[in-house]
């Protein structure tokens, strides 16, 4: 199969996006209209509460909660005229002072969303930095030869001072002339937000991130992409256009999706997908990882369970674990989990396994595009480690705390429980010998289908020439469903 994106933007209320390696997914991201991504974007926003304690201050910049500015997070330009940078924040800026801020964090929960004054715009090959004299090459490239090119271009290309540059990972093999070319569009983007601040009132949005389609493709579209489908025809018009532009050779690669089938079950995804929702997660020698979410930090207890192939309860604790570290970095991944992250492995005797143990972990995360800190193996068995934490979790959005058990779990939302049941519908209803589909579905999931997708049920039923008919009950549980046919 190679490497494929899989774009499935058919549902206005929810896009997802897969990036998928020999039918196995490896990348997974999804926006809902219930949650909005608003990491990068930049804002006018105004400081209302100074925190001593903290040594930092929260800014209202429109958003529901206000955002949380570390000190450290301040460009000098905002100090007062009198203030050194070695003074309590109390000190360098004062209440009702405008500022320019950029969402680094979204809000997580109950914590309002991180802000920087640095500011930083990402085009497609590179990172401009207004107010940074900052050259630097991603981490992730790590061939000398190509940071020593990439090293002799930064000298050679006339930076204004005062702006900083950083060539991302997607730079890989760029040239000089795409270097340039992105410089200049981040350039023009910036004149155009520094206009806006004059003219807008605090708090105001001054630059916006790009789609969701459209950024996660400026992210992960790499050369050894071979396809993109998209199942839906304005989404791939914008796609191949943004394509052409910044990758034309790949445009072919760019294809619209038009089969019966929803186009996650056309590639067997929506099982691999789901499971990303759940918190435990087999392995294939028979052992479990069971992953939990907190506001601290995320937990990864490992399992041996059923594993018992080796021949020592030794050599099956290491061929277990490193299981789980694969297993583990793919989920951390899929799910967006960041910030600090625990994994509690099978206790292992040998400092031969628990070397190669590290070793390994730190291996399988290597492709991850978060920045990654790992720890030592404690005498415990813990590896603590740090993901960057980019965007919200999955469950952030699409999920709602449950009234059936007091905030101690989640369960779907019922636009993802209605749009989830209208994909199960598309697939039961691309066989050709039946004529009418009676639906059973919970209350709030037929009120949804009935009122906010009533037109598609009647395009599907046009399209597939059936009668279909959806019944609410009230003894349903929210996640289940009934679908019978008639011939």
């Amino acid at each position: 199969m190679g490497n494929k994106i899989l774009i499935n933007a058919i549902d206005p209320e929810e896009s997802r996006i897969a990036k998928v390696q020999d039918n196995k997914l490896e990348e997974f991201h999804i926006e809902s209209s219930a949650r909005e991504i608003t990491h990068g974007n930049i804002y006018k926003g105004t400081i209302i509460r100074i925190e001593p304690a903290l040594q930092a201050v929260f800014v209202d910049y429109g958003a529901e909660r206000n955002g949380f500015l570390q000190k450290n997070e301040i460009h000098p330009d905002y100090f007062q005229d009198t203030a050194s940078p070695d003074q309590p924040i109390q000190h360098l800026v004062k209440r009702g002072q405008e500022l320019l801020v950029q969402v680094t964090k979204d809000p997580v929960m109950k914590k309002g969303a991180m802000l920087t004054t640095y500011i930083s715009l990402a085009g497609r090959f590179v990172v401009l930095m207004p107010g940074s004299e900052n050259r630097g090459i991603s981490r992730k490239i790590e061939n000398e030869d190509e940071r020593k090119a990439f090293k002799e271009i930064l000298s050679k290309i006339d930076i204004p001072e005062g702006y900083g540059i950083i060539i991302r990972t997607a730079g890989k093999e760029c040239t000089k002339t795409q270097i340039l070319k992105d410089l200049r569009y981040l350039m023009r983007l910036w004149k155009t937000i520094k206009g806006n601040v004059v003219n807008d009132p605090a708090p105001v949005l001054l630059h916006k991130e790009q789609n969701f389609v459209l950024r996660s493709l400026r992210d992960y579209f790499t050369p050894d992409v071979d396809e993109i489908l998209i199942d839906d025809a304005a989404i791939y018009r914008e796609t191949r256009d943004f394509v052409n532009i910044i990758s034309p050779k790949q445009s072919k690669a760019v294809k619209q999706y038009k089969g019966d089938k929803p186009i996650f079950s056309k590639y067997q995804l929506e099982q691999q997908i789901a499971s990303i929702y759940e918190s435990k997660v087999n392995l294939k020698s028979g052992g479990s990882i069971v992953i939990e979410q907190t506001e601290a930090l995320v937990s990864i207890d490992v399992n041996s369970g059923k594993a018992t192939q080796q021949k020592s309860i030794e050599e099956t604790a290491f061929q277990t674990n490193i299981e789980a570290a694969e297993e583990a970095a793919r989920q951390l991944r899929l799910r967006d989990l960041g910030g600090i992250i625990v994994i509690d492995f099978i206790d292992l005797k040998d400092s031969k396994h628990k070397a190669a143990l590290e070793k390994a972990l730190r291996g399988y995360v290597k492709s991850d595009k978060a920045k990654t800190k790992i720890g030592k193996l404690s005498q415990f068995g813990l590896i603590e480690m740090s993901r960057q934490r980019i965007r919200p979790s999955i469950e952030y959005g699409g999920y709602i705390l449950c009234e059936h058990c007091g905030g101690k779990g989640t369960r779907p939302s019922v636009e993802t429980l209605g749009i989830r049941f209208l994909r199960k519908l598309h697939l039961e209803t691309s066989r050709e010998d039946i004529t009418a589909v009676k639906c059973v579905v919970p209350d709030e999931v037929a009120h949804y289908l009935l009122n906010r997708k009533r037109k598609e049920i009647a395009e599907l039923e046009l399209r597939r020439n059936i009668g279909i008919s959806i019944t609410p009950d009230s003894r349903m549980l929210p996640e289940d469903s009934q679908i019978s046919h008639e011939k």
